[in-house]
């Protein structure tokens, strides 16, 4: 069993664990989505295939069950439609976890990607007794996904030279980290 529960719900969204079924409705999301994905997320270079979407969220699903990655498909309350991805990933430091996120290009700026990240910290906190900081990491040029760590109280704790593996990235990047809250 995994350490995760399969779906988790936030103020605004539900995140249910990957799942191929998935894949139809989050390809209507990526296609609205490719050209601001294509700035930030090398996997987005060419757009995916219902096909192999499916097996990529196949894998996210092995992963999860596994313990080695927890991906999320985030589905608006109020639509039932898929506005996004969330998950949860290790890093090689094994008490330290990070969170990625993207938000259908509808739905940005309206608290989505905040929302599901608040929820994945405590998550992470609740369920994975290891866990002693939850990291969030992107590029400097990324001032909107900048922008949530700083509402949720993570603190930028440097900058990293990163790859430049897109046509937003710079080569620099922030990291930002939440410690687990005393008891």
């Amino acid at each position: 069993m995994a350490l995760l529960p399969s779906i988790l719900s936030s103020e605004q969204v539900e995140l249910r664990r990957w799942s191929p079924e998935f894949a139809p409705s989050m390809l209507l999301a990526i296609e609205e989505s490719i050209t601001e994905l294509r700035r930030w997320m090398p996997w987005a270079m060419e757009m995916p295939t219902e096909e192999g979407l499916s097996d990529v969220l196949e894998q996210g699903h092995v992963r999860f069950q596994a313990d080695s990655d927890w991906e999320y498909a985030l589905f608006e309350h109020s639509s039932d439609e898929v506005v996004g991805c969330a998950g949860i990933h290790r890093t090689e430091q094994p008490k330290r976890f990070e969170i990625g996120y993207w938000v259908r290009t509808s739905r940005t700026g309206l608290g989505v990607a905040t929302s599901a990240t608040r929820t994945l910290t405590a998550a992470v906190f609740e369920h994975i007794e290891e866990a002693e900081q939850v990291i969030i990491a992107m590029d400097r040029a990324n001032a909107a996904s900048a922008s949530i760590p700083r509402k949720l109280g993570f603190e930028l704790i440097g900058t990293e030279d990163r790859e430049i593996v897109t046509e937003g990235h710079t080569g620099q990047g922030f990291v930002w980290a939440l410690d687990r809250p005393k008891p």
